[in-house]
């Protein structure tokens, strides 16, 4: 009787569970169907437009976040973490990324790699993978992904920090080796790089007992000494003509370190949702106005037949050979000059 009974249990136990569970489909069937009526119940073209447009970007976005976990797992790519779609691991990062990338090493090894938005980006935590990155194979890894903001202020990455390592950049590259940095130019400016020091020096003595802005004085003495070897206006040109140049220097340098989303998501450039490319565009709108005036000055001079751009030593500045090249050869412009000019004075 006890083994009867207890088959009697379990048969009345399994039926109420199979009736439960039918009964729990149902309701959820049913949910769904309450739920997702919408999807295919339209009361008009419009309504059927939309469903048509929102299932095809869903089925567009399944196939793309299908294709890129492939890409991401099956390549051979260092190790890394992974992070979410579209943002990838910049939710996780913060403004210690020395820290955190040293924390990753520790993890994944002096080689690894995150997608920091749609870019991938491989880091490397050794002296010996720097060697390798830095010397042998340094034509592999020289070529740029410039953020938004450096393409503004160089016109499309003319200049040669950010160009990518092709002829242009490499004639740039010789020009300025040769004509700039020579033993030869270095050492015909060493006078003027003294007299500037010593002014420095005693203009900050005759202040003695007022407050003095070191910053100041620092850029000051370092714009008349570089300026005197790109364009040699620093005696010719008074101190009002780079009034808020330092200001607009020190911007533009801020403006290119400040993160930007546009540079991870491109497609969002668009729309410079951190206003940091239109504010670029401003501090260009400041530099084109003295560069041009230079450059405008120069010209001039030349047309009169006068020898500004030649020192008393016989060295040419900078702005004169660029100008010399653009007057023999049909492919290098007056914007070209100022891209490379903004490089060196910065």
């Amino acid at each position: 009787m006890s083994y009867k009974r207890t088959i009697t249990i379990t048969k009345v136990f399994i039926s109420f569970t199979t009736k439960t569970k039918s009964e729990l489909k149902d309701k959820m069937y049913a949910t769904m169907i309450n739920y997702w009526s919408w999807w295919w119940e339209v009361d008009n073209e419009s309504d059927e437009l939309a469903r048509m447009l929102l299932t095809i970007s869903v089925l567009i976005f399944a196939v793309l976040w299908y294709k890129w976990t492939r890409s991401f797992t099956h390549n051979r790519l260092p190790p890394g973490p992974f992070g979410l779609p579209i943002f990838g691991y910049l939710p996780f990062l913060n403004n210690q990324l020395h820290e955190k990338f040293t924390e990753m090493a520790h993890k994944y090894g002096p080689i690894f790699s995150l997608r920091l938005g749609s870019k991938f980006h491989v880091v490397v935590n050794s002296i010996d993978l720097a060697k390798v990155v830095a010397r042998e194979l340094d034509h592999t890894f020289a070529n740029r992904s410039p953020p938004v903001t450096a393409l503004t202020i160089t016109y499309g990455a003319l200049d040669i920090a950010w160009s990518n390592n092709n002829a242009y950049w490499r004639n740039m590259r010789k020009l300025l080796v040769s004509q700039v940095l020579s033993n030869a130019n270095l050492d015909a400016c060493q006078g003027f790089r003294t007299n500037e020091v010593r002014k420095t020096i005693s203009n900050v003595y005759a202040r003695i007992g007022t407050p003095v802005d070191i910053n100041e004085v620092a850029f000051d003495t370092e714009l008349n000494v570089v300026t005197s070897m790109l364009w040699g206006c620093s005696s010719n040109i008074s101190g009002d003509f780079f009034r808020g140049f330092r200001e607009v220097e020190f911007k533009i340098i801020e403006l290119l370190a400040a993160p930007n989303i546009s540079d991870f998501i491109p497609m969002l450039s668009w729309f410079d949702l951190q206003g940091r490319n239109r504010e670029m565009q401003k501090q260009r709108v400041h530099l084109d106005r003295i560069l041009d005036s230079i450059i405008k000055d120069r010209i001039e001079t030349n047309s009169r037949k006068m020898e500004g751009a030649v020192k008393e030593d016989g060295r040419k500045d900078f702005l004169q050979i660029m100008l010399e090249l653009k007057d023999a050869s049909t492919s290098f412009d007056i914007v070209q000059i100022k891209a490379l000019l903004f490089v060196r004075s910065s």
